[in-house]
């Protein structure tokens, strides 16, 4: 079963689900099935793409591990449940930061990333893509 589309009214959007469990650990009504539950990778929930942002949820069970990656635009990583530990590429070595509940994690457009936790976690990841403007001109939207 999919996890319903956000509520929205004109110009906002409230999400569900963001402290939602791996599907492997705790199953949820609203949760499918995890197609790759054999390996220890998190679970990835899009819980919506909205203006300026897609909102995802990203579910661990313990040892699971997100490999290296960039990623196209800014993120925010959100904690919400259990300990993530974030690696990002710096200069002149990693640096590795702890998300827990009530905080955050921004990391820039292209910066090598990966994350791993040692017990079940979730984070919300926010993609920071930038928002359509309406322009005057023919075409009428610009991403900023």
């Amino acid at each position: 079963m999919n996890r319903p589309d956000p509520v929205t009214g004109d110009g906002w959007a409230f999400l569900t689900g963001l402290q939602d469990a791996h599907p492997g650990t705790t199953p949820l009504a609203s949760d499918g099935q995890h197609h790759r539950s054999d390996r220890p990778v998190p679970s990835v929930q899009n819980l919506g793409k909205l203006d300026g942002v897609t909102v995802v949820r990203l579910a661990f069970r313990a040892g699971d591990t997100m490999a290296a990656h960039t990623a196209a635009w800014p993120i925010l990583i959100l904690g919400q449940v259990g300990t993530v530990q974030v690696t990002v590429d710096d200069d002149p070595e990693p640096s590795v930061v702890t998300v827990t509940p009530g905080t955050a994690l921004n990391i820039e457009a292209g910066r090598v990333h990966s994350l791993t936790t040692a017990e079940p976690a979730t984070v919300t990841l926010a993609v920071l893509h930038g928002s359509a403007v309406k322009d005057d001109r023919p075409g009428g939207r610009i991403m900023t």
